[in-house]
């Protein structure tokens, strides 16, 4: 009987130690210091063309649903980068793709920001891009209201006609390249200048064959939204005509933008076609400020501008948009 209640004891015994480990082991398991949770000639009409397919990148759509796995855990900084260096890869695989020269600019919205360059097309003459400055620097002066339609038809519909009636009523040549000068400084451009003479002769406006690099055009466009001229010529850039929203305005995503395109990259030199544009996108609640060129590998229009738009879907595809604020810094 003895023995019984010994062996008894001892099974007790191993019980209840083997309960004590338990739950030492669940509470140690319960508010330890473990890791928290995770926390973008002069010039005509272009009627768009579908873009080429892009090439190992997924689609606007599909980026929706595929960003949660870039998210970065909340312990690990934010990077402030749109885009990352796989991003960079991804986008020289493109361009190769593509054929010819592409190249593109990228920052948040406002004054200061720092702008990414990507892509071997840096710089190129304005073409029609030249006139945003421009119509910015006739309602500077005040003629807002007498130069309305002019100011509509040149920024909406890339009117040439309407944007040298711009250009003439800011006094002679320099004058008015002066005036336009003056909005690009203001807005953060120190080294762009806008051309004052007909180098391409009659037919082609002066202010077009200016030479303006990608990354000073998009430091320009960040800074739109920080003065009262440039919030106007922004509602105008909403605007434009169904026929020139390639690019940009075929991004899947709300844009403003100002495109220019013509016969030449090099101011003053006749060539194979140029197309670019500049304007702001909004991606996810974001807005980013964009620069991008295409100089076609076969010199037409109707590639340029189907480039643009394979590159500005595949920007809304790609960037992260995270760290931007949600208003400009202005």
């Amino acid at each position: 009987m003895r023995g019984r209640q010994q062996r008894l004891g001892d099974v007790l015994t191993r019980s209840v130690s083997l309960v004590a480990i338990v739950a030492a082991g669940l509470l140690a398991g319960c508010g330890g210091g473990g890791e928290q949770g995770p926390a973008t000639g002069q010039d005509v009409v272009a009627h768009p063309v579908a873009p080429r397919p892009l090439v190992k990148t997924s689609t606007p759509q599909a980026k929706a649903t595929a960003e949660p796995t870039r998210t970065p855990a909340a312990t690990a900084p934010a990077s402030r980068e749109i885009l990352s260096a796989a991003d960079r890869a991804s986008f020289r695989r493109l361009a190769a793709s593509l054929g010819g020269e592409h190249g593109l600019a990228v920052s948040g919205v406002g004054t200061g920001r720092a702008v990414e360059r990507i892509g071997a097309l840096q710089s190129g003459s304005a073409w029609s891009t030249a006139k945003v400055p421009i119509a910015m620097a006739v309602i500077d002066a005040g003629q807002q209201a007498a130069q309305q339609s002019n100011l509509s038809q040149a920024i909406t519909a890339s009117d040439n006609a309407a944007a040298t009636r711009l250009w003439a009523s800011l006094g002679p040549p320099q004058a008015a390249a002066g005036a336009a000068d003056a909005e690009l400084r203001r807005a953060g451009d120190q080294r762009t200048s806008i051309e004052s003479r007909a180098l391409l002769g009659a037919g082609y406006t002066p202010f077009g064959q200016t030479a303006w690099s990608l990354r000073d055009q998009a430091r320009f466009t960040a800074a739109l939204p920080c003065s009262a001229a440039g919030v106007q010529v922004l509602a105008l850039m909403a605007r434009v005509v169904g026929g020139q929203r390639w690019g940009l305005g075929a991004a899947g995503v709300p844009a403003q933008l100002k495109g220019g395109w013509g016969p030449g990259t090099r101011p003053g030199v006749i060539g194979g076609y140029l197309d670019r544009q500049m304007g702001i996108l909004t991606i996810h609640g974001k807005s980013l400020a964009v620069a991008i060129a295409s100089r076609p590998a076969d010199g037409s229009h109707g590639t340029g501008t189907r480039d643009l738009t394979t590159i500005a879907r595949w920007l809304v595809a790609r960037a992260s948009v995270r760290a931007q604020p949600a208003q400009p810094t202005c």
